[in-house]
């Protein structure tokens, strides 16, 4: 199985995930993250982006990373990422659905007054160059992830980080019934 929690920044997608992982047996935690910041230091001479996303090589090492990581491991993957950009969202959830056949995906949402506390909270995680970063694609993420295209979507602006697991848990229990 392979579960992609998409959202916003501050939507709750690391903690969600990190939480998945304790409840669900035999999961690992993937960040994609990790392989943008990788590549970029490694292409910086060949190709330099603002957001490791768009680099040419990041999405198709996402997914070989992800095939790589199921057939060593063989454990469910729990991958926390925000992928707005639609394009880039279609070619990696593709990608994963290839892998695995059980894909789910749900999409974070809360109201940018609501992220904008949460990121004010987490200030010490981030330098000022991020936070910048950041606030500059809030409404780029908030308009893409409004769309059907982005479902499931949770509502995260009144929940505690266990209830949405316990939504995530119970979606995906229901689709095996």
């Amino acid at each position: 199985m392979i579960i992609l929690i998409n959202g916003s920044f501050a939507s709750g997608k690391t903690t969600t995930a990190e939480l998945l992982v304790q409840h669900l047996y035999h999961s690992m935690l993937y960040d994609p993250e990790i392989v943008g910041a990788g590549l970029a230091a490694i292409v910086k001479p060949i190709e330099t982006v603002t957001d490791f996303q768009d680099l040419t090589a990041w999405r198709p090492l996402v997914v070989e990373t992800a095939r790589v990581l199921k057939q060593v491991y063989g454990r469910t993957l729990i991958i926390p990422m925000t992928l707005w950009h639609r394009p880039y969202f279609e070619e990696i959830t593709d990608g994963l659905r290839q892998i695995d056949p059980h894909f789910y995906h749900f999409c974070l949402t809360a109201r940018k007054e609501t992220l904008l506390s949460r990121l004010a909270q987490r200030q010490q995680e981030h330098t000022e160059q991020a936070l910048i970063w950041i606030q500059e694609r809030f409404d780029r993420c908030l308009a893409a992830f409004a769309s059907p295209g982005y479902a499931v979507q949770i509502p995260t602006d009144e929940k505690r980080p266990e209830e949405i697991v316990e939504e995530i848990l119970t979606q995906i229990n229901s689709s095996f019934l």
